[in-house]
């Protein structure tokens, strides 16, 4: 402020604002040597230093309320306590005229003695950005410390002046590759430095974690010691001689440690620099090796590195491996923590959108969920009847397939992602269902077929639905009821039964839904076109003369629009689920109003398997196929007003990872001559006999048909052959093939439905 800006100020403060006394402090004597040409109008300059505060106090007595003062000091203003003129003071006006004392006006500062630290931070305020910035953090009783802070938070741009957000952001600065690299430049750590403030940040450094140091070096030296001190504070026993030297000492500041990491860990901002600055000092430190001899045990409360995530998969995938008399709860204990911690819950760099520590981890578990239910069943299967057995799978039994199911989805995830920790364990998986699960299933379920009295003679079971039977049982019983407006039923081509149990339990799970299963047993053979077939409505059901082409009542039924056109005969029709799935609300309510029986067809788990170039990606299309048939139940129901669907399928089918080999071929020579179908689990015809090497039966009995058809199947889990790929297969009398899921699915009324919503609650910190 110049002089004639320092006239213009006080002119206008005792005219315009009307002050009668004026305090000027000018402790840097900025001004003492120009006081003559200074002009206040009308007010008298005196000088403290040359009149005493007694004799001033006396003058302005005497001088009386009309008379004005500009009382100047060439000090700086004197706290409260120690000013002699504090009184007057009180009713008079402070006036300062150097850049510090404008730039504490600017802030809101109250105390004066502040005014040589702002004088030593000028550099800081030579930036009106930054000087702007600052104003939203400081208080009126803010401290050098305080200012300093809050200066640092502008620098950084860190969300609030706290010594854990200002390292964020400066070790965000030193990630900007992609990588923590310390010696890359950082433009808010070069700021700290250039400005004066890196004195102050590690003053702060040492107030909070109790790490002295003086360079940007120190950066380093501090992290590794964070870290370390970390892994400390959770592991469960003394440190490694090459880590003890790295701790932070002091409890209160050895627990700061842990509480930044946490924090730095759970920020959404700054968790993936966690990542990167946890990985660098990682390989500094050679914790692979550290780790190696350490025991598990101790390390499943450690979140500090991501080597222990891999140490412990790792660990317990061996143990899980050599299941044999092994109790896995404490493995299972542990994995609960793990999938609860940072690191399986953490977001990477680069396109794996799943977490492969959570996957690995589930894997595990899923793997062990196999192993138990193989133990409890070690002595293999043994039943009264074959409607026990039935019973059986549909109760338990199909858990085998799930997990089989589950761990070769997780795995797979894995091994795409370029990590095979899961392959050995992957072999003992595969050992357990398909050369222990699939033989001991197949000998047992085989007994039932076989013999004049078997299964395969008198398809039926107590108490068991009849897949032919379902449009008589099912719709048209429902069709006639008066309150029932429309049913639709989903058919997807090849959803097994322990699919349909994973869609029931994720319905289940959605408000407003209520969902149940029921098996029904099969037709034989279990293909596309009788599957289908069976279920539509119809008086006979028949083959063709001399063909495997089926007729409903004397009419084609093979394509989409010859089921949709027996439907009319129902006041019904059909839709492919992709088509309907694609109709908007409006348009959807207009395409079902005419109808009273809607019967939508998904194809996605049999049109990915039954091709060779695609069966490796079968359990994907399941996961798939289940996401789009829950997505369509809830369409129907909230979109198109449906209060009744099923959801159904055609056939069953089985899926084996391992590689097909000669044993797995059926040993048949195949020469019939009445032979109209050939499929690598069935071969059909006109009187084709039997033979010991395969099963043999009669459409007529195992699908309803009004003409004769034999057929035989391979038994167990054999192919006539491996044309159209190998590992999945359906059209057998394995109970994978045969055990039809029917999920009837309705919405919830009343209390039911209220009981069914997922309410938000409230959550508070606690500490």
């Amino acid at each position: 402020m110049d002089l004639k800006q320092i006239n213009q100020k006080l002119t206008r403060i005792f005219k315009e604002e009307k002050k009668r006394i004026v305090f000027w402090y000018d402790g840097e004597k900025e001004f003492e040597e120009s006081l003559s040409s200074i002009h206040a109008g009308d007010a008298t300059l005196l000088r403290l230093d040359e009149t005493g505060a007694l004799d001033l106090k006396i003058q302005i007595e005497a001088q009386g309320n009309n008379s004005k003062y500009l009382l100047y000091a060439p000090w700086y203003e004197p706290e409260p306590e120690k000013d002699w003129l504090f009184d007057i003071k009180l009713y008079s006006y402070t006036f300062h005229a150097d850049k510090a004392s404008i730039l504490m006006g600017e802030l809101g500062l109250e105390n004066q003695s502040l005014r040589p630290f702002i004088k030593a931070r000028k550099a800081f305020f030579k930036n009106q950005d930054r000087l702007d910035r600052l104003k939203k953090w400081i208080a009126p009783d803010d401290r050098e410390d305080d200012i300093d802070l809050k200066m640092m938070t502008v620098l950084t741009r860190a969300e609030q002046p706290d010594p854990f957000a200002i390292l964020m952001k400066i070790l965000e600065s030193f990630c900007k590759s992609g990588s923590f690299i310390s010696g890359e430049e950082s433009k808010p750590w070069k700021d700290i430095e250039t400005l004066g403030l890196a004195p102050s940040f590690w003053k702060f450094m040492a107030k909070t974690f109790g790490f002295v140091s003086e360079s940007s070096q120190g950066l380093s030296d501090l992290l590794i010691k964070i870290f370390v001190t970390d892994f400390s504070n959770q592991y469960k026993k003394e440190l490694p001689v090459s880590l003890e030297h790295f701790r932070l000492t002091g409890s209160a500041k050895t627990m700061n440690a842990s509480v930044f990491i946490s924090q730095w860990q759970t920020h959404t901002l700054h968790c993936k620099n966690f990542n990167r600055v946890s990985k660098c000092f990682a390989q500094k430190l050679n914790m692979d090796q550290i780790l190696a001899p350490l025991q598990i045990e101790d390390l499943v409360g450690v979140m500090t590195f991501e080597n222990v995530e891999r140490r412990i998969i790792s660990s317990f995938r061996d143990q899980v491996i050599d299941y044999a008399e092994k109790d896995f709860s404490t493995i299972q204990d542990a994995i609960k923590k793990r999938l609860d911690g940072y690191w399986t819950n953490a977001t990477f760099d680069g396109d794996i959108k799943d977490n492969l520590y959570k996957t690995a981890y589930q894997a595990l578990i899923t793997s062990i969920n196999l192993f138990e239910i193989r133990k409890k069943y070690d002595a293999g299967f043994s039943y009264k009847s074959a409607v026990g057995m039935f019973n059986a799978y549909t109760g338990e039994l199909f858990c085998f397939d799930q997990y089989y199911r589950h761990f070769n989805e997780l795995a797979d995830t894995t091994e795409q992602a370029g990590w095979d920790i899961l392959k050995q364990l992957r072999l003992s998986v595969e050992e357990c269902y398909s050369n222990w699960f699939m033989d001991k299933l197949s000998l047992c379920w085989g007994d039932f077929l076989e013999s004049d009295q078997g299964l395969l003679q008198h398809w039926h079971l107590p108490n068991i639905r009849n897949q032919y039977n379902f449009f008589k049982d099912k719709i048209k019983s429902d069709y006639v009821k008066s309150d029932r407006k429309r049913i639709f039923v989903i058919i997807s081509d090849a959803l097994r039964y322990e699919a349909g149990k994973e869609i029931t339990e994720r319905i289940n799970g959605k408000y407003r839904l209520k969902a149940q299963i029921e098996p029904m047993l099969g037709i034989l053979p279990g293909y596309t076109a009788l599957g289908m077939a069976s279920l539509l409505p119809y008086k006979t059901l028949a083959f063709k003369e001399g063909s495997a082409t089926l007729l409903i009542d004397g009419k084609s039924c093979g394509s989409f629009e010859q089921r949709a056109a027996i439907l009319e005969g129902v006041e019904g029709t059909a839709v492919k689920a992709s088509d309907l799935s694609a109709m908007s609300k409006d348009k959807g309510r207009e395409f079902v109003k005419p109808h009273k029986v809607i019967y939508i067809y998904h194809d996605q788990i049999d049109a990915v398997g039954d091709k060779a170039v695609s069966e490796d990606k079968t359990f994907e299309a399941v996961r798939t196929a289940i996401d789009e048939l829950t997505a369509l139940v809830g369409f129907i129901i909230n979109s198109l007003n449906g209060t009744h669907v099923m959801i159904t399928a055609d056939h069953g089918f089985i899926y084996q990872d391992k590689k097909p080999d000669n044993l797995d071929k059926s040993m048949l020579e195949i020469e019939s001559e009445g032979i109209v179908k050939k499929h690598k689990r069935f071969l059909m015809g006109k009187d084709l006999g039997t033979s010991d090497k395969v099963f043999s039966g009669n459409t007529r009995q195992t699908a309803h048909t009004d003409t004769d058809m034999t057929f035989w199947l391979p038994k167990g889990t054999n192919r006539f052959n491996f044309v159209g790929g190998a590992k999945f297969f359906h059209g057998g009398a394995m109970l994978q093939e045969i055990v039809i899921p029917l999920v009837t699915v309705s919405e919830m009324k009343g209390i039911h439905k209220e009981k069914s919503q997922i309410s938000k609650v409230g959550v508070s910190v606690l500490g």
